[in-house]
């Protein structure tokens, strides 16, 4: 299944972003910016423009005994940095579109990998249909991402979200079909599909326990070796500890198993299974609007597989700094 709406995204993210900063540059609502509200436990903002602008900076490090692992996230050790813009369109009081262009670069501290230079663009449209009830589609694309089959693929997705809240009870579900192609030899592709779960329980300011659960499916007809399953669940919990500081320490279970990997090492030539527990601990310092912010994280991932490459634990601690306006 394809969407020839979206397949056209690459060439307009190349404008988006120079777009975008003409907007904020040359709009007098480019002074009223504000950011995003994911990192906490509501997001009710209030504002009587009707167009809003808001960006980020940031850079990292991480440090890590990983390569390529579980995600769309970097793993590996090295430095990195990424910035973007978004604008926010509120069409009426219950209807907003936003949409944001972004830009990644990771530079790997193993000479033998390349940098991973990443190009982003998303459209979001949000509806509230009533008190309780929010409505969101997306659509997205990614250039050049680190995926869990893939040291290198392109992205395509398209999804929507339901959520309920309730005083201080938050609950979405978010499912989204995926395309991918990956950067290999044989230059094959995928698809898809995304469902997750979070339950979030708002205990006081940035005070909030947090379960996430998740299943995704990815198949590719012409790189079978690319297909997976897997499920995660995690629990997170934030707490005040002084002025604007954070402590979060979480617990994370995941799982996975490939379609067409036979396990190295394995008496019974099965096919690929892993899974590991990862305890973690993080520190948040900053405001969640716009502001200075940084965080730093650990975590230790008690790893299981039958192939003999993928049985070793390993740490990874990584620091983000950044400034959001």
């Amino acid at each position: 299944m394809k969407f020839p709406f979206v397949l056209a995204m690459p060439q307009a993210m190349k404008w988006l972003g120079p777009a975008l900063a003409l907007a904020v540059l040359g709009s007098p609502a480019g002074a009223q910016v504000t950011g995003p509200q994911e990192d906490v436990a509501t997001e009710e903002t209030a504002s009587e423009d009707r167009v809003q602008f808001d960006g980020l900076v940031e850079i990292r490090g991480v440090e890590s005994d990983l390569d390529f692992d579980q995600g769309d996230a970097i793993d590996s050790s090295g430095v990195g940095i990424r910035a973007r813009l978004g604008v926010t369109f509120d069409l009426s009081e219950t209807t907003s579109v936003r949409a944001e262009a972004e830009g990644r670069l990771f530079e790997f501290r193993d000479d033998g990998r390349d940098s991973l230079e990443t190009a982003v663009g998303r459209l979001h449209v949000t509806h509230q249909v009533s008190e309780e009830v929010q409505l969101r589609g997306h659509v997205r694309r990614y250039e050049n991402i680190a995926v869990l089959e893939a040291f290198s693929a392109d992205q395509t997705s398209i999804g929507a979200r339901v959520q309920w809240q309730r005083g201080n009870d938050r609950v979405r579900v978010t499912a989204e079909y995926r395309e991918r192609e990956y950067d290999t030899t044989i230059g094959g592709d995928g698809d898809g599909y995304q469902v997750t779960a979070q339950y979030n329980r708002r205990l006081g300011p940035y005070h909030w326990i947090r379960l996430d659960v998740r299943q995704e499916d990815m198949q590719s007809d012409n790189e079978p070796r690319r297909s997976f399953d897997r499920q995660s669940a995690r629990v997170k919990y934030s707490v005040p500890i002084a002025k604007r500081l954070r402590f979060r320490p979480s617990l994370e279970y995941r799982q996975w198993d490939y379609d067409a990997r036979i396990a190295r090492g394995d008496p019974n030539g099965a096919l690929r299974e892993d899974s590991y527990v990862a305890p973690a601990v993080e520190l948040a310092w900053g405001r969640a609007s716009r502001g200075l912010y940084a965080n730093a994280s650990a975590e230790y991932r008690l790893k299981s597989s039958n192939d003999e490459r993928f049985d070793d634990d390993a740490i990874r601690v990584g620091v983000r700094i950044g400034y959001r306006f």
